[in-house]
């Protein structure tokens, strides 16, 4: 009873075998075979104008017709290779719209194509352009800040961009909307030391074709530490009437200001210009008089005067 199984298992995994061996073999002569099929290929471009932009993206795939054993065409499908398509040959139909005829493309595709596989046709004959005059602009640069300081401590000056301003180069009808360019965000805590950086430029969306001469810009600025300092100023007055003579009371005005440190001992009384017009007091019946500040010096910063109003009398010149 055992010789007969095993004699019906060693025919039934013997029939398998050959089973499987005449689909191989099938397979392997179809595959064998030459085929045609069209195959969706991914593309890039160069050697587009250099003085053209495009304006929106062409084609990402073109759909190519290809003759093949029927082994290539799995590797092709599978896997298609990025095919390169030079774009130097292109043809205006208007001021924006060009195009490129595929047929011009056929032997440097050839060569870009696996071994064995041959480039039948194209399904379109051509790509379209869509292609914007290249234009630059000038814009100013802005700083995108949030600085907090250490307690007494202060900017001393404005802070430089370096450089201020950055060309850029794009379509046109997008640099008419652009007036300024800014930069990434420069966060400073708690600063007490100058600052002194290179701060990148924020970037601009690929889609709207536009590129900055820079990629950043250098950012310097000098912090100190701050103090309070005040000095008495004499008062000027103006517009006195002919024959007539003004004493002010009090004679002079204290400014009070923050200075930086280090300039503190730069600054006296003839730092500063303080004058009153009787004009404007008399032309609004005023009974006294308004100081106003007219000369300062660039290192003072939130200078005030007090008082704010100055009495006055009004003497007859003999």
């Amino acid at each position: 009873m055992n010789k007969k199984n095993n004699k019906s298992n060693k025919l039934y995994y013997t029939f398998i075998l050959f089973s499987i061996l005449s689909v191989v073999f099938w397979f392997m002569t179809k595959l064998s075979k030459e085929y045609d099929t069209s195959i969706k290929y991914p593309v890039s471009y160069i050697n587009l104008p250099s003085n053209k932009l495009l304006q929106e993206k062409p084609l990402k795939y073109i759909d190519i017709r290809i003759k093949a054993t029927g082994f290539k065409l799995i590797s092709s499908k599978v896997s298609p290779r990025k095919l390169t398509i030079d774009a130097s040959n292109i043809y205006g139909k208007s001021l924006t719209n060009y195009y490129l005829l595929l047929s011009q493309q056929k032997l440097s595709v050839q060569k870009q194509m696996n071994t064995g596989v041959e480039v039948a046709y194209f399904i379109k004959d051509s790509i379209h352009f869509n292609l914007g005059v290249l234009n630059q602009k000038k814009v100013l640069v802005k700083l995108t800040s949030e600085l907090t300081f250490a307690d007494g401590f202060e900017l001393n000056n404005s802070i430089l961009i370096q450089p201020d301003s950055i060309l850029l180069t794009g379509p046109k009808s997008t640099l008419d909307t652009i007036s300024y360019i800014s930069t990434s965000l420069l966060q400073k805590k708690e600063l007490n030391v100058s600052i002194n950086e290179f701060v990148a430029i924020k970037e601009f969306n690929p889609d709207s074709n536009v590129r900055a001469e820079k990629d950043k810009v250098l950012i310097t600025a000098s912090v100190e530490r701050f103090t309070e300092g005040s000095v008495d100023v004499p008062i000027k007055v103006l517009n006195i009437p002919e024959g007539k003579q003004i004493n002010t009371f009090p004679k002079f005005v204290k400014v009070t200001y923050r200075i930086a440190l280090s300039n503190f001992n730069k600054i006296d009384s003839s730092t500063f210009l303080i004058e009153c017009d009787y004009g404007i007091s008399e032309d609004n019946n005023l009974p006294y008089l308004m100081p106003k500040l007219v000369k300062s010096s660039s290192m003072i910063k939130n200078a005030r005067i007090s008082p704010q109003k100055i009495d006055f009398l009004i003497n007859k010149q003999l």
